[in-house]
C-alpha cells in the first residue's frame, strides 16, 4: 500500500492575530494560516479528510486542534521562538512542516 504525504501543509502568517496574557511568563499566541488543499501527488483533500493541525515551535509540539480551521493558539514563553505548522490526516500521516515563521514574545 503507497502511503501518501500531504503537500505543503499551510502557510503559518507571521503577524499576532492577538495576545491573551495567561501568567507573568508566558502569552496566548494565536497563528493563522492557509490549509492544504491537496496531497503531494495532486489529488484533492478536502478539509473533511484532516484529522489535526499541530503547531511546532523550537522543534516541540505545543498545540494541537482538530481540523483546520485557519488558526491555531499555543501558550509561549518570553522570547523568540521559530514555529511552524503540520497537517495530520484521517489516515494518521504527518505533513512536511509549513516555512518557519519567528514570533517574539514580549511582556
Amino acid at each position: 500500500m503507497r502511503v501518501m504525504l500531504l503537500l505543503v501543509p499551510l502557510a503559518l502568517l507571521g503577524a499576532f492575530v492577538g495576545i491573551v496574557y495567561t501568567n507573568p511568563e508566558t502569552a496566548d499566541v494565536k497563528f493563522t494560516y492557509q490549509r492544504a488543499t491537496e496531497y503531494e501527488d495532486g489529488t484533492p483533500l478536502s478539509l473533511e479528510k484532516i484529522k489535526y493541525t499541530r503547531l511546532y515551535c523550537d522543534g516541540t509540539q505545543v498545540a494541537q486542534e482538530v481540523g483546520a480551521d485557519g488558526d491555531i493558539s499555543a501558550a509561549l514563553t518570553v522570547g523568540s521562538h521559530d514555529c511552524y505548522g503540520t497537517h495530520v490526516d484521517t489516515n494518521n500521516v504527518e505533513s512536511n512542516p509549513s516555512t518557519a515563521v519567528t514570533k517574539l514574545v514580549e511582556l
